[in-house]
């Protein structure tokens, strides 16, 4: 019994943590560009860095590079004949990796996308104009964000300010996945990429060898 039970618990733990979500979020507005980290609970800003404190600090000297000993053209590796190209073989690949950026497209979950506009400006018309254009591509750009991926929360402002002497504008986007879709997609698709990669090696030698026999 004793067995059997640290065997559930071992699987309850690895189930809490496929459901854990990874991913980024990203905010612009007039205090500038942030982007942070999400893993789970947590939240890690990536940029800007944060900065060192201040004390005794001292930069590292840089140590001087050995120049390599040219080397003579006779050592030089030739590509051995029969060995495929990488990339015919690359190009082979092309077909997984867009099955794998369409099932990564469904998986993603974009748990927040806010948006908030104040259209201002010195000219009254110009200001009611950019205001009618925002909108109109506010009505482009959301569908293609509602028909293609998972949005859990959003929000759109988009309001006029005949006071303000410029536009102002406010970004926040959060997306995640989960650490169970991000292995279940990386088992998938990398056996199907390292099949396709050894297949497509095979073929080619097997076109040099029948080309040989000529």
């Amino acid at each position: 019994m004793t067995f059997w039970k640290v065997l559930l618990i071992i699987l309850l733990v690895l189930w809490l943590i496929s459901l854990i979500r990874i991913g980024g979020r990203v905010s612009y507005g007039e205090s500038g560009v942030f982007v942070f980290l999400l893993l789970g609970p947590v939240k890690l800003q990536l940029f800007p860095a944060a900065k060192e404190p201040e004390g005794n600090w001292k930069p590292r000297e840089k140590k001087a590079k050995k120049k390599k000993a040219p080397v003579a053209e006779k050592h030089k590796k030739e590509p051995k004949e029969g060995q495929p190209g990488t990339l015919s073989r690359l190009m082979k690949l092309l077909p997984v990796v867009g099955q794998a950026c369409g099932a990564l497209k469904r998986k993603i979950r974009i748990d927040d996308l806010d948006l908030k506009l104040i259209w201002g400006g010195s000219d009254p018309a110009a200001i009611a104009l950019g205001y009618g254009q925002a909108n109109a591509v506010l009505g482009m750009i959301w569908p293609i964000f509602d028909h293609n991926f998972k949005v859990k929360h959003h929000s759109f402002q988009i309001g006029l300010d005949y006071d303000r002497p410029a536009p102002a504008v406010e970004v926040r986007a959060a997306v995640t996945l989960t650490v169970g879709q991000i292995f279940a997609l990386g088992i998938h698709y990398g056996a199907k990429v390292l099949i396709a990669w050894v297949k497509s090696g095979k073929t080619h030698r097997k076109k040099q060898e029948a080309l040989s026999h000529e």
